[in-house]
Order: structure tokens, then sequence, then C-alpha cells
């Protein structure tokens, strides 16, 4: 330990002087000054041994040293024993010289004052052209000036500091520097520092950080361009000063990438471009990027080798092939650069080329390309998954297009259009159909994910909502029999379990409406879809009260909303994406209702407005409107009588008929109409009930109708040669493009259509 005390002798070897600022010895025999050395020393020793209670002779470290005329002895410490003295003395020599770290120790003026084996190996220099040398003059290989300094400025008790150095063939090196002062009675006499080469734990710190972030931001979605420049977001915060990524433009469209060797014919398109300083792309982002050949751009395209080089000393001396991207990189001061390439199974996607300048002026090396791929083949993966995305997520789309209407069918009652965009997360289909009796139906719906399964799946949801509207259901009947067939209609994984209810967010949801255009009512019943709006002809909007029934799949049962539409109103059918985020769904309501406001009169200007007021960023969930603006057919295209039960209601009916024809100017189709006439009310006459009613509606077919009271449905049979009759219906099928029956509260309609020239129509 240190005592601080000393003493100075003449040079008779007496003492002309005694220091004892700490009072660590007041109890020696006599005044000190005057005495020989020796004595002082055997007093000491005396001393020291009654206080530590030493079994053997205690020991007195000493620093001898001239001071002008004067001979200077400090008392820097003690020792139990003269052998613990030397163990002592041994380990200060062998601490300081064998240590790993390196140990220097400098005087007030920055001079080394004594430099271990490890901080000259550092400083790559002996010990004579060291020592007594100040520390700014020893150059830039172990820079210790700035750090020494703040320590005698007397600011912190220690300073510790990392310092960029280099070795002897100018490769980087890091050390990690405690700086710390040397006091003697509370004044600065000298500085002492710790140093260590820290290079190799720095460069694997920083990698590690690297790659973490890399696997933390890189690949957040399936879109290749925003991975790229995810890539080069992180790349150029600690790595790099300049990213650049280019892909092959067919990957982005979802192609299969090419294998090596690619020739610069092959089309590629800057997907990213990261420059924090002061280089300008040659090339903007989502702009055909080029490479011209030979270049190290074109050679790993060519083998999927990565290049390390100095782009201006590169012995292939290949910035005389690509003039723009050589000025570019001279005027930015780039002095290293590596270019990658960014393959998936052996085949090339683009190319990841990273650059340093004035912001890293350490160059890149081998070390930094391995990095470098790790980082990228982060990239590489996600980069690939979005490739399979967009080619799986196109041909999703391809088939659902082709799954839809591509036209809709040409009405009286109903004029339409559309609007239609696929989503991510669901799958919306729609369809317009012609019933019976001029009769519309109109079905809106999604079934959950996105993809080719899901395609087939609203494929089928279609085609069973087709199937069910031919039978002329009411619309609460038509989504209670989808209801039933939803099970066999999803994929066995997404079927709903018995007394198990489906999560509502991935169940399929759909909405259906008939309208009459002969009394303009309008039937809808909901699973799980917002009501429709209905715009009349003035422009007023509102939401049609339909009672929103729970999604397809639960077994449930749907009611049905009627209402009469003034003629030429407005039905605006669409899907619950326009009302999302859920946190503006008011907001976004409000709009949708002012865009309808907007368009009152035409379909196509009514999706038109929507699409233009809520769809300037489509909705993740994909997005549908259907407008369909209502017409009712004129007073005269239809007819209506009620007969008697009488055998007589027949010929009544069939010259009724006949009549009607004339008036209409059909009477080309008189005797076939007449037939059916009779046939269908002697068939009410002779098997229901009520008195039979006949409508004849003049449409683009003309169809015939004879409504009673009974819930029975007349079969088609196929009569022996021998039977009497049964052979009614088989006539009128025969006869008509079509028939069929329809039920309504007090009991049923046979209807049949008849085929119409166009000049009849």
């Amino acid at each position: 330990m240190a005592h601080e005390s000393s003493f100075t002798l003449d040079d008779s070897g007496h003492v002309s002087s005694w220091r004892d600022p700490t009072g660590r010895y007041p109890a020696l025999s006599a005044d000190p000054v005057g005495q020989p050395a020796g004595r002082l020393l055997s007093d000491l020793l005396d001393h020291l041994a009654a206080e530590v209670d030493a079994p053997a002779p205690a020991a007195l470290l000493l620093t001898v040293g001239r001071d002008g005329t004067e001979t200077v002895v400090d008392i820097r410490g003690t020792a139990r024993s003269l052998r613990a003295a030397h163990v002592e003395a041994a380990f200060e020599y062998s601490a300081f010289e064998q240590s790993t770290a390196g140990l220097e120790v400098y005087d007030t003026e920055l001079r080394v004052l004594r430099s271990n084996s490890a901080a000259l190996a550092m400083r790559g220099r002996p010990a004579g052209d060291v020592l007594q040398h100040r520390v700014a003059d020893l150059g830039s290989r172990l820079p210790l000036a700035a750090v020494l300094g703040q320590v005698l400025d007397g600011s912190e008790p220690a300073v510790q500091d990392k310092v960029d150095g280099h070795d002897g063939h100018d490769h980087p090196r890091v050390f990690a520097v405690t700086a710390f002062p040397l006091q003697d009675e509370q004044q600065t006499i000298g500085v002492g520092a710790v140093i260590h080469d820290v290079t190799e734990q720095d460069r694997d710190r920083t990698a590690a950080h690297l790659l973490a972030q890399a696997h933390a931001e890189i690949g957040t979605t399936l879109d290749a361009m925003r991975t790229a420049q995810e890539l080069a977001g992180v790349a150029t915060r600690e790595f790099a000063d300049a990213v650049s990524v280019d892909l092959i433009d067919a990957v982005l469209q979802g192609a299969e990438a090419p294998a090596p060797p690619v020739g610069t014919d092959v089309p590629v398109r800057r997907a990213a471009f990261e420059a924090p300083g002061e280089l300008q792309p040659v090339y903007a982002v989502g702009e055909m990027s080029y490479f011209v050949s030979p270049t190290p751009y074109t050679q790993v395209m060519a083998d999927l080798t990565p290049r390390l080089l100095d782009p201006h000393t590169s012995p292939s001396d290949w910035l005389m092939h690509d003039a723009a991207r050589a000025g570019a990189l001279r005027d930015a001061g780039i002095h290293s650069m590596i270019v990658l390439p960014l393959s998936s199974r052996g085949r090339l996607l683009g190319l990841a080329s990273f650059y340093r300048g004035p912001r890293h002026p350490i160059p890149f090396d081998t070390l930094d390309v391995g990095l470098a791929e790790q980082v990228s083949a982060k990239a590489c993966m996600h980069i690939e998954n979005a490739r399979c995305y967009t080619r799986e997520h196109t041909t999703a789309v391809a088939l659902q297009r082709s799954l839809l209407p591509r036209t809709f069918p040409e009405l009286s009652g109903v004029t339409t259009a559309h609007f239609y965009t696929p989503g991510s997360r669901q799958t919306v289909w729609f369809d317009v159909i012609a019933l019976s009796g001029a009769r519309v139906g109109v079905a809106i719906g999604q079934v959950p994910q996105q993809g080719v399964d899901a395609s087939v799946t609203m494929g089928r949801f279609r085609t069973a909502l087709d199937t069910l509207a031919g039978l002329d259901l009411p619309p609460h009947e038509l989504l209670a029999h989808l209801d039933d067939a939803t099970g066999n209609i999803l994929p066995a994984g997404a079927r709903p379990q018995p007394g198990v209810l489906p999560a509502t967010a991935d169940s399929p949801r759909c909405l259906y409406a008939v309208y009459d255009p002969v009394t303009g009512e309008l039937a809808v019943a909901s699973a799980g879809w917002p009501a429709p709006l209905v715009t009349s002809a003035d422009g007023d909007v509102t939401t049609m009260d339909v009672p929103v029934g729970p999604p397809l799949g639960q077994g449930a049962s749907y009611d049905v909303s009627r209402r009469t539409l003034a003629p030429e109103s407005m039905l605006t059918l669409y899907s619950q994406s326009l009302l999302e985020p859920s946190a503006r769904a008011e907001e976004r309501m409000a709009q949708l209702r002012q865009a309808a406001h907007h368009a009152a009169h035409d379909p196509r200007a009514t999706c038109d407005s929507i699409v233009h007021s809520l769809l300037g960023q489509h909705p993740g969930d994909g997005a549908a409107v259907l407008a369909v603006l209502t017409h009712r057919l004129p007073a005269d295209s239809v007819a209506t009588w009620t007969g008697s039960r009488e055998p007589a209601a027949v010929a009544e009916s069939r010259e009724k008929a006949g009549h009607q024809l004339e008036d209409w100017g059909l009477e080309a189709h008189a005797f076939t109409t007449e037939m059916i006439v009779s046939e269908l009310v002697t068939n009410v006459i002779r098997h229901a009930s009520g008195n039979p009613t006949v409508r004849l509606i003049r449409d683009r077919s003309l169809t015939i109708e004879v409504s009673d009271e009974a819930a029975t449905s007349p079969h088609l049979r196929h009569a022996r040669a021998q039977d009497e009759n049964g052979r009614g219906l088989l006539i009128i099928a025969a006869l008509a493009r079509r028939w069929g029956t329809r039920y309504t509260p007090n009991g049923k309609i046979i209807w049949v259509e008849e085929a119409l020239d166009e000049d009849d129509t």
C-alpha cells in the first residue's frame, strides 16, 4: 500500500529531510534528520514489525532516485516479509510486462514513460522509438492523444472510450482504452492507460446487431419491393453508405426466376435504393435498370458468385464500361463495394449492391462479404415467398374473374353496373339472375381466405345460389338452403363441426334480393351482409331495414324484409370492406351515402363515385359494389284476370288470352298460348283449390302465369299410349322455353315462358 512518506540523503548518507504527511510513523525513536540512513531504515522496520506483529522481519518497498544533488527515497509500500516483498516486486514487473492488455504510463506532457510489450506490438514500434516520445508524435496506428487529454482536463476520474486505428497492413483495428490519472498528494502527475484490441469483439457485436435487425425488420410483408427496401434500410444504418437492390422483372410478376447464366437481355427493375450520404441513384425505384457488360454486376448474374472490389482500382478496369454508374460512385467518394446475387434454389432473383464511402471509411473485406450474404439470405427467402404468393394470387384472381359473371343478362326490370377488386383475406362474388315473371335476383357474398382454393369455393357458392334461385325460392328460404349446403361447399378443413359455431370472422356471408318489376316489390334477406342502400329518383339515400342474420354455416334461419320501391330507384349493394377500418365506419358510411346521392340515376356513375370517394387505397379485404337501377314494366305489358271454377272458365281464359295477344301484335303465338292457358286453367279446376288467376307478361319473353290456392305442385308425367290424360305438362314443356312452379303465401303459381322474336319485343 502507498504511504506517501519519503526522506532525502546528503552526500554523507545522512537524512537531510523527512516527510510523513499521513502520520504513518509517529513513534520513531528520535528525529530522523541528521541520522544515518541505515539507522532510519532500522527504526522504520522495527516500527513496521511491531505494527503488523510479523513473525519474521517486515520489509519496506522503496523507490530511490536523484533530484538535483539530493538522493530522494520514497516509501512505496510495505510487505510482511522480505520474501513477500520479492513476490510483490515480481508481480508488479510480470503484470506489467506479460499482460496481454497494452499498459502505458505517461507524464503530464503525454510523453510515454513506460510501455509494455503488448502496447509496443499495437504500436508496431520498438521501445526506443516509443519511450520519451509524445503520444501525438507516434502516428495513427494507436491514436490515444484525445482520450489521454480528457484525463488531464480533470473532468472525469477515468475515461473509457474506443479509438479506431490500424495495423501494419493498414487493416482497421478498434481499441478499447481505459485512461486514469496518476496522482501525488491530490495532484495529477501523470496518466496511465489500459488498452485492449477489441476489433474482433466489436465486429462480432456489430454483426450480431445487424443480423438481429435483419431478422426483425426484413420480410414483414409478402411484397418483394417492400422486402428489398427493408434490406436496403437495415444495411445502410451501420454497414454501408448506400445499398441498391435490383430484381428480375419477371420475378416481381410471380414468374419462375431464371437459371444462370443470366444475360443483360433479361429485364431488371430497380426495387430499392437507400443512401443517407451523397450517392445519387442512376435509376429510380420502380424503373427498369440496365447493366453494361462486362462489369461485376453482369459477372455476378452469370455465375452467382459475390464480388468484393474497389471500383477505382479494380484490375478489370470495369469503370470504362459503365460510365453512368462510374460517375455517380466517383462523385460520392465510394471506395469499396460488394455485389451479391439474390438467389433461391440456384436461380437468380436479382442483385444487391453495397457501397462504402465517406460515412464508412473502413473498406469492406471478405468477412463483410459473408455478413452481407447472411443479411441478404433473409431477404432472398422472403422475396421468393413473395414471388410464390404473387404467382398464386395472380392465378387466384384470374380464376376468380373467370368464375364471376363477365356480363349480366339484359333485363327490362333493372340496369346494372359493378366494381370489383380482389382482396388479400377475402374473396368477394356477386351475380344478377333472371327469374320467372320478369323478376330479377341480385346476390353478393364473400368466402374467407384468398387463393385458388378460395376461388374454387367462391365458384361453388355462386353455382349453388344460382341453382337455388332457379327454384324460385324467396330470399330467406334460399339462404336457409344455402346455409344447409355450406358444410359441403367449404373445403374439408374449413367445414364447421356439428354443434360448434364457426368463427364469424372466417365464415362465408351472403345477401340475396328479388325485385319484381311488375309490382315494384323488393324482398331482401341477409346472412351477415350489410343492408343495401336505396336511392330514390330525387336523390334521397336510405338504408333498407333488413334483419341481418348470422353468417352461413351455423344452421340458422333468416328473415326477409319487403319494400315497394318507387320507379327508377337505385339499389346499392357493397362489401363490408368499404367501411373498414372499423374505427372509421361511421365516417366511411357517410361518404358512401354521399357518393350514392351524387349519382342517383346512373349505375355506372354510382360505382365510379363510390370508387373515387372510398377507394383511394384499396381495402385489404377486396371490395365489390353492385349498383342496380330498378324499372317498372309498363302497365299495358301486363294483363291479369281471375276465372271461375266452372268448366266454361277454360274457354273464357283461352279467349281472353287470344284477344290480349292480338292487342300486343303477337297473333303468331296465339295457338301456343291458348293451349298453355287452357291446360293450366284445367289443371287448377281439376286438381287444385281456389279460382284460377291468369297473368300474361310481355317482356323480352312472353310469360303465362296461372295461380291457385293449393300448395301441391304438378309434376311432369310420361303417359302411356292407352292413357286418356296426363299429357298436359308434357305438351307445355315441349311448347315452352322453360316452365316452373313458384310458391306464394296463399298458394302457388305455375309459370311458362315462350320465346319472342326481336320484332315481337
